[in-house]
Order: structure tokens, then sequence, then C-alpha cells
């Protein structure tokens, strides 16, 4: 008899059930988030579920199609093959054991039977952005390669009150929020369902702005979708000059813990810091509302300036580790899919073959100098 079942998003409420069942949880494991990041042709989620009576380790993830990229159609692999993701955000297997010899016994196993299940589905390689709050990159699983990309910060919200918040900011922080009153617009908390043409303008022109990567330009309607499916458990902060707004944040919402998603700003308010006012905003009302931690989250690339912009909120307390995690379970094929591309051009990206030059060129250039 089988000791796991797979799961898809269609089996929400079964889904969520498992999930429940965790002494640690987050909204980043739940089906109605991992709907978002579906789509009908190439993207399914899936929730693996190990079981040995009521002990549990429960997976969420992406199952992605591979078969119509280019490396892997100039191979020749016969049938339909599968990777592996988790999706923006954090994830990862969670437990429903506590720490100790027990839960690492169950992880071996677990490991173990969700690697010959990956085989039998022909799922080439696995990449896991693992939870910092959870801590779970640290369990066991053969064959896993994990690695420290960056550090992600929070911020304390049981401390009692806002004064007791400022203090754990630094000098430029508190000296900014004290000035709140004297600045041109006011904060407020909004439906996101209602405001969603306001923030994509604001969130697209940040992008811009920063010049930022491909894979944050979310979709007009992965937005929309969010405040549908996240319903309840996503806020939006607003700072609104007049009827206008000058800077918006959407934060994730899972008792204990907030976490600020996607944010974007107007240049010409920058002088007055307006993302300073709507993270400090969010966090004085998560704590009026029982919130225990604020996820400010990291930097863009690694420890940067902007990591250190988050820092300041929170001077007490030592940052987070957060950690991805790759596998390869076909490793000669993966190898010889590979061999096909420049790996100078597209250095530690992983899985390789998904990297953005490789789907937008004919790989065998490469193959054939």
């Amino acid at each position: 008899m089988s000791n796991f079942i797979v799961l898809n998003s269609s089996h929400s409420e079964e889904w969520d059930t498992y999930l429940n069942q965790m002494d640690k949880k987050d909204i980043y494991f739940a089906a109605d988030f991992f709907r978002l990041f579906e789509d009908d042709d190439h993207q399914q989620a899936e929730l693996f579920v190990f079981k040995q009576g009521e002990k549990l380790i429960i997976y969420p993830y992406l199952l992605r199609s591979i078969s119509h990229l280019p490396a892997v159609i100039q191979l020749g692999l016969e049938g339909e093959w599968y990777d592996i993701s988790t999706p923006y955000g954090y994830g990862g297997p969670i437990s429903n054991v506590p720490v100790g010899a027990e839960r690492t016994e169950l992880y071996r196993q677990f490991s173990e039977t969700f690697t010959d299940y990956c085989r039998e589905k022909r799922i080439m390689t696995e990449f896991v952005r693992f939870h910092p709050f959870i801590g779970n990159a640290t369990e066991f699983q053969d064959g896993l390669t994990t690695e420290l990309n960056r550090n992600t910060v929070y911020m304390d919200l049981t401390v009692g009150s806002e004064s007791a918040l400022i203090q754990n900011y630094g000098s430029n922080h508190r000296r900014n929020i004290r000035k709140l009153k004297s600045a041109p617009f006011t904060i407020r908390k909004s439906d996101l369902k209602d405001r969603i043409e306001p923030f994509t303008e604001l969130y697209y022109g940040t992008l811009h702005d920063l010049q930022a990567d491909p894979f944050y330009y979310f979709p007009q309607k992965f937005i929309e979708d969010t405040s549908l499916l996240l319903d309840g458990r996503v806020a939006l902060f607003e700072a609104m000059d007049g009827e206008k707004a000058v800077a918006a944040s959407i934060v994730l919402l899972d008792r204990p813990w907030m976490h600020y998603h996607l944010c974007g700003w107007d240049r010409a308010y920058l002088q007055w810091s307006p993302t300073k006012f709507l993270i400090h905003s969010a966090a004085v009302w998560g704590m009026e509302n029982g919130y225990e931690k604020f996820h400010l989250g990291g930097g863009y690339k690694g420890n940067d300036e902007l990591f250190h912009f988050k820092l300041r909120f929170a001077t007490q307390l030592e940052p987070l580790d957060y950690y991805l995690g790759k596998r390869i379970f076909f490793p000669e094929v993966y190898e010889r899919i590979i061999s096909l591309c420049d790996t100078e051009i597209a250095g530690n990206y992983f899985p390789l073959y998904r990297h953005p030059f490789f789907l937008n060129q004919n790989i065998m250039d490469h193959a054939l100098k």
C-alpha cells in the first residue's frame, strides 16, 4: 500500500486540511496561493503528502512541463518530462512531527519515496525556495544541495506599543517616521480588489525605474487573482496625496505572520520616503490586530542597499537565513542538455535549460560552434 498521495489544486479543501495539521504553516503553502501560478498548458500545482499514520510531511510545488523547451526538444527525449519548483515566495517540505530523531527518520523515508516518485514521473530537476521562518532547509533530503542565497529581515510585533516599535528602528528611520505629520500624504488600508489599476501603475513604474528582472513583471491578472483568491488574507496599504496613490504595498496575512509582498511608488514623492511610512503603518496595524511577526524579505540581489533599508526597521534582531535547494533526478540526461548550452552565459542559473537566453534562441548555435 502506498504511503503517499498527490493532490492537485482542484482538491483545495483536502489540501488545506493537511496543511492545517502542521504546527508551523503559512499562506505560501496554501492551495489558493499556488493557484495564482498555474496555467492550463505547462504549470500545475501539486501537494505531495507523505504519511505514516498521523505523522505527515507535506510538500507543495509547481509541476512544470519541460517537453516544449528548446533544449529538451533538441535532445529528442521521448514522452512527457517535467521539473518542479516552489513559486515566488517561500516553501519546501514541512512536517507535523516535533524536531528529533523520529522526525529525522521520517524525512529520510520521505526523501527516498519522493525521489522514486520523481524518477517515475520523469521529473528532471527540483528547485526550492525554503521558508526563513520555518527553517526547513536543514531537514535531511538525500541528493538535495542547499545554499545560502541571502538574508531576510522581520519585525517583532509583540513589543507592545508603537513607541517601542520605533525604538528598534535605525536613527534615520526614526527621524523620518516622526516627520510623518508634515508629509503631504496620509496612509490608509484599502481593499486590493478596488485598487488594482492604481497599484499596478505604481508597481510597473517602480520596476521600470529599478530596471528590474522580467521575472518580477507579474501581469495585472496576477494582481487581480491575488485579490480574489486570497480575499481576507491580503491587505493593501497606500500612501495618498488627496485621491492620488503615491506609494502602495501588498501585504499577505496568515496569523501569526505578515509578509511584505509587492510594492510600488511615485518617484516624485521619494524625498518623503513613503515606503518607510507604509511599512511602519502596516506594522502598527499588524501589532494592533494580533500579528507577531512582519516579514520584510531581503534585498534585490544579496545583502544590498534594499536589504539594509529593511534591516533598519529591526536593528535589535538577527536577520534570517534564506536558502535555496537544488536537485537533479536524472544527472546524465541533464548533463546532455546543458552540453548544448553556453554555460559561460548562464552562470549558475538553475535549471540551466530555463535560462531566458536559451529560451529565446536556437541552442544549437552554441553546440555547432
